[in-house]
């Protein structure tokens, strides 16, 4: 099955006190999002589910997504956060996936997990530093917990 490991959009970085999960993404951050949305167009318009962190500059890039894409299913997930563990998110996705029999899933998440993400499902990648709206293509087995990475698209290979 495909998976899509995708980093939120740049995210404003305000001034004094402020909740890491409160940030919203800048203007620019919402491009980057629309132009690697588009991208993802192009290779699955229909995807089977969207899984979502609970953190604002996650959930405004996800809504950039629904707005291209044909998706069946939305889901926040608290395991996604910034702090989240690879290995029990692999676990957690596979299991999600054989249940619903999904072909096609967007997890839409932060640094350093997406990067732990691709490392955790193939393990002959380092963990990649994703730019913001980056995706990561894998190749997902869940019944194995692995995956083969195959390309990170960041918003300027896509504009390009």
């Amino acid at each position: 099955m495909k998976l899509y490991i995708m980093r939120h959009g740049e995210a404003h970085y305000p001034k004094g006190s402020y909740s890491d999960r409160e940030r919203r993404l800048t203007p620019e951050g919402e491009r980057e999002v629309l132009t690697t949305t588009r991208w993802l167009v192009e290779r699955h318009r229909d995807v089977d589910c969207v899984f979502v962190s609970p953190y604002l500059r996650a959930q405004q890039t996800a809504t950039v997504l629904f707005s291209e894409l044909k998706t069946k299913h939305r889901e926040n997930c608290d395991a996604i956060t910034p702090d989240g563990h690879a290995a029990a998110v692999v676990s957690w996705l596979a299991a999600e996936i054989e249940t619903h029999g999904y072909e096609t899933v967007v997890l839409v998440s932060h640094m350093p997990l997406v990067s732990y993400l691709v490392h955790e499902l193939d393990a002959s990648v380092q963990p990649p530093i994703f730019p913001t709206a980056g995706i990561a293509v894998i190749e997902f087995s869940p019944e194995t917990l692995t995956g083969k990475f195959q390309q990170l698209m960041i918003a300027e290979k896509c504009a390009g």
